[in-house]
């Protein structure tokens, strides 16, 4: 019985899989845990949608930026672009299931046999756990209940940048969804930044990587991440676990073991 955590996989089916053979990955007693962008701008990501969900109870994702992005292309709020590469996905036959999985899958997962948290995007050092967690399942009643679209409409923006108990419930909503799927950078008083997007050492003075001031702060738990393919899974940091090593920009997939803390890498076939 083990856990894998997985980074971003965005319709890199085969090298999935690959991982899954190296570990003799059993859904009936393994569990895969996917940290965000399940599909979009790989070659497979209807097959990857397909695995999730015949896998069943045995795979727990965390909502990435491009997963939100799809129910938005979905709902005709948007429409996909052609790097984006959805058009098989989007005329599955079993698209309309994958949606209704995918709408109830959480922002951020706990796994507090191993003091872990997995999220997109990553965690703001200056909320507590809970309130994340009070903030997540607020945001993921709304993308369950019948009238998700209409949130899915105040999603995108880059306001608020920081938290305040004074926040509308709409600005709550945009918050969370932009911790936990699209932070990177924060400025000197811990506001999100989403111009900056090169790796760390290249950025402005004036930002540091959201991992960086949550790494000071002993009192929450290791968090597994992905989201940030430039940092090629180096942090310099042990309370903090970055998965995403670009597979789909032709560098690696990389899986990781809670049980034993190994990891597990998989070059890019395509």
């Amino acid at each position: 019985m083990a856990h894998y955590f997985v980074g971003d996989i965005q319709g890199c089916y085969s090298e999935l899989m690959s991982l899954l053979d190296r570990v003799n990955f059993e859904p009936s007693t393994d569990t895969l845990v996917p940290v965000g962008d399940l599909v979009a701008r790989g070659p497979e990501s209807e097959l990857v949608a397909s695995l999730m969900l015949k896998l069943g109870d045995a795979v727990k994702p965390v909502l990435g930026n491009h997963d939100l992005h799809l129910l938005s292309i979905y709902s005709g709020l948007y429409s996909a672009k052609k790097n984006d590469k959805l058009e098989a996905l989007l005329n599955a036959e079993f698209i309309e299931d994958y949606i209704d999985w995918l709408r109830f899958q959480p922002l951020i997962r706990c796994f507090p046999e191993f003091n872990l948290v997995t999220s997109h995007a990553g965690l703001h050092p200056d909320l507590s756990l809970d309130l994340h967690l009070s903030l997540a399942d607020s945001a993921q009643q709304k993308l369950r209940a019948d009238n998700y679209q209409d949130w899915l409409k105040k999603m995108y923006g880059n306001k608020p940048d920081c938290y305040s108990q004074d926040l509308s419930d709409t600005d709550k909503f945009r918050l969370i969804v932009n911790i936990t799927t699209r932070m990177r950078y924060l400025d000197k008083r811990n506001r999100l930044d989403f111009k900056a997007k090169m790796p760390v050492g290249e950025s402005p003075k004036s930002l540091t990587p959201w991992f960086e001031c949550y790494a000071e702060n002993t009192m929450m738990p290791k968090v597994i991440f992905g989201h940030w393919a430039s940092l090629l899974g180096q942090t310099n940091r042990q309370s903090v676990i970055a998965l995403d090593t670009g597979c789909v920009w032709g560098n690696e997939l990389t899986m990781y073991c809670a049980e034993n803390q190994t990891y597990y890498r998989k070059s890019a076939l395509a």
